[in-house]
Order: C-alpha cells, then structure tokens, then sequence
C-alpha cells in the first residue's frame, strides 16, 4: 500500500462526500447531512492526524440511568418543522453512502495489516473527551481505532452531553456535537446490542424535544434534530418514531 495515498484517504472525514465549492462559507452552520460532510471536508485539512498511543480504556463513568421513551411526547406544535419524505430519502442516502465508505476503509485496512498501535488519546475523563471532541474534528484516523464498545460509550457521552443543554440552538451553537454525533452514528456496527437502542432512543427524545421548541419562522434550525431523528428511524429501525417526523 502507498504511504502517502494511505495517510490521504486515511484522513478523511468520517462523512466526506465532496470538498466544499467555491459558495461555500463556512460560518453558515451545517442544514443537511451533506452540509455535514462539505463543513467537516473543510476542516480536515486544519486539524492535524491523532496519532499519540493510548493511554488507556474509556472509563463507563457515564450515566446509566434508563433512558425515557417516548410517553406522551407532543408531535412538533407547527407542521412546518417536519421533513419532507424526499428530503428524509436524501439524508438517509448520504448517511448510507458514508457508512459504505467507512466499511470499505476498514476492509482495506484488515487487508493490508495496518498499524493500529497509534491509537487516539483516550482518557478516563469524560470532560477530558468533551475538550477532545470540541476541539478536533471526528477524523477517520481517530474513529477507525475506536472498538464498538468505545464508540457505544461515546455514544452514551454524546447522548448525556446533548440532554444536558436546554437551548434550541444547541445543534447550530455547538456544531461539534452535531458533528461527533452523527460521525459516531456513521462508524457503529451493525448490528446493536438492546442497550445502545435505548441510548439511540433518548437521543432522538432530546432532538425531538429541542426540534418541537422552536417557532414556525425557525424552519431552518429544525434541520440538525430532524437529520438525526430520521437517521434514528429509518437507518436504525425505531419505526415507532416516525409519527415525529
């Protein structure tokens, strides 16, 4: 395998599809799944490889209080926030696409026996992997070297710091969040243990919650909630959701 090709693509953004064109401005925040993967395309070549070896597991020092289902959840009080179908259709495609990449990385790295010993800087501190996650991009070359259990437990870490915020923008303020979230949702194999459905249940409650809040003349904030409520229902089969999209 060429070294250099090898760094290249193994640097790619978990959501990459194309690099950002000319119109783009990346201090508009991110609307689509493929607004997600330009934003994260133009970062890549800003945040530099994670290649210090680590340090030890993910401690599973994060909540494990049973998440809430759906019980009587109000439906979105304006018919304006929801997704068209077509606009679902899309966003699942994209997110299907970007899984099928990250599958073929992994196949070709099993292939060539790639050098999994430079491993991200995992700590036992979950604030310490909220600084880490605020502060770089969720790179291939980190996500590639997290086992399925570190990317459940980041999965929980990700679900408990998006219920801790309150505010409707929170998707379109802390875009990292957004970012980390649907990277982990794209790099999880299939298929899932009950818990992890029951995470993937509470934060489709959160973007449900924070989606319902905003006002009918906020449209456009509505798009970060309901790309991950529609990935949560039709990507991973919580069917009885989509009466909230």
């Amino acid at each position: 395998m060429d070294h250099d090709a090898d760094e290249q693509s193994f640097q790619l953004q978990a959501l990459e599809i194309r690099e950002p064109d000319a119109g783009f401005d990346p201090q508009l925040p991110p609307q689509t799944g493929e607004e997600y993967l330009m934003h994260m395309a133009y970062e890549r070549k800003r945040c530099p490889a994670v290649v210090t070896k680590r340090s030890s597991k993910i401690k599973k020092d994060v909540s494990d209080r049973g998440q809430e289902m759906l019980e009587s959840m109000p439906l979105p009080p304006h018919k304006c926030l929801l997704p068209t179908p077509e606009w679902r259709d899309e966003q699942t495609k994209s997110f299907q696409a970007a899984r099928s990449q990250v599958l073929e990385m992994r196949e070709e790295l099993t292939a060539h026996n790639y050098d999994q010993s430079a491993e991200p800087p995992l700590t036992t501190d979950t604030e310490k992997w909220q600084e880490f996650c605020r502060e770089r991009q969720p790179l291939l070359s980190t996500l590639l070297h997290l086992s399925q259990s570190d990317l459940e437990q980041l999965l929980e870490m990700l679900s408990q710091w998006l219920q801790a915020e309150e505010s409707v923008d929170l998707l379109i303020r802390d875009v990292w969040l957004g970012r980390w979230l649907y990277a982990t949702l794209v790099c999880l194999h299939l298929p899932l243990e009950p818990f992890v459905y029951s995470t993937l249940r509470g934060i489709a409650r959160s973007c449900i919650q924070l989606r319902n809040a905003l006002s009918e003349q906020e449209v456009k904030r509505a798009a970060p909630y309901n790309l991950i409520i529609t990935l949560i229902v039709q990507v991973f089969a919580q069917s009885d959701m989509e009466t909230y999209l």
